[in-house]
């Protein structure tokens, strides 16, 4: 008897999360569950199944009619109410979908206006400061985003054996991501560590005896991108984008590169 009432609470509890998960209220999720429990009921039925009054049970009855997971019928001037089968969670997840597509194409058009009307001041170079874990991701991100936009998907960096642990651990499938779009990188390390993988260069530069270096230099595009570590040991990054900025460490990095 336990085991059985326990698979029931099971399924509400998971009936409930998936569809606050589509943008139902929580009422709307217990409306729906207390429903599947009864057959064509009027709403003080679906109420005191639910124990939720009747003024909120209505406007639960209401959104679950709109997205389909509700059917009404009316005898005389009373209205009863019945539960779609669950099968039409999967209309509700397609429509959620289509709505979604439909924004991103939105965003496609928009986001390239938008970025176009930032104009620099005075042609002054953008710059962006990012701090812990989650500013690297977005640097990280941001190479990939931009990298994946040239003709050519490169990018050189500069690495230092003390940061390199801090430097993916929040998104370890950097790498990976990397490799399937297709981005090529150079790395100059300092310090040994850190062996090619996959469209990938390495060389490598003695690490000084007493020379703290502890930073991660990443050029792609018009954008250089610094990441460091601050005294207590959280990394923080500083994007540059500016377009001669980026050329004279292209030109540098390269310059070294031949030599090593």
């Amino acid at each position: 008897m336990f085991t059985i009432v326990w698979h029931v609470e099971n399924d509400k509890y998971t009936v409930q999360k998936l569809l606050i998960e589509l943008g139902l209220q929580a009422s709307d999720a217990e409306t729906y569950w207390a429903l599947l429990n009864l057959d064509t009921v009027s709403i003080r039925k679906v109420a005191e199944q639910s124990g939720i009054n009747r003024g909120t049970t209505y406007e639960a009855i209401k959104r679950l009619l709109a997205v389909g997971l509700v059917a009404t019928r009316r005898s005389g001037q009373r209205e009863y109410f019945t539960a779609e089968s669950p099968e039409k969670i999967y209309d509700l997840i397609r429509d959620k979908r289509k709505a979604l597509w439909q924004v991103q194409q939105k965003a496609r058009t928009l986001v390239p206006e938008l970025l176009a009307k930032k104009a620099r001041p005075m042609g002054r170079p953008l710059v962006r400061y990012y701090e812990d874990d989650d500013g690297v991701v977005a640097i990280l991100k941001d190479v990939l985003h931009t990298c994946g936009q040239l003709t050519e998907p490169a990018y050189y960096a500069y690495s230092s054996r003390p940061l390199r642990q801090y430097l993916y651990r929040k998104f370890p499938e950097f790498t990976d991501q990397r490799i399937a779009e297709g981005i090529a990188v150079k790395v100059i390390a300092v310090g040994k560590g850190g062996d090619p993988t996959a469209i990938s260069e390495r060389k490598w530069l003695a690490e000084p005896d007493k020379a703290h270096v502890s930073s991660y230099t990443l050029i792609y595009g018009d954008k250089v991108a610094s990441i460091s570590i601050s005294a207590d040991d959280t990394p923080y990054g500083v994007v540059v984008e500016d377009t001669g900025v980026a050329a004279m460490q292209r030109l540098l990095f390269e310059q070294l590169w031949r030599i090593l």
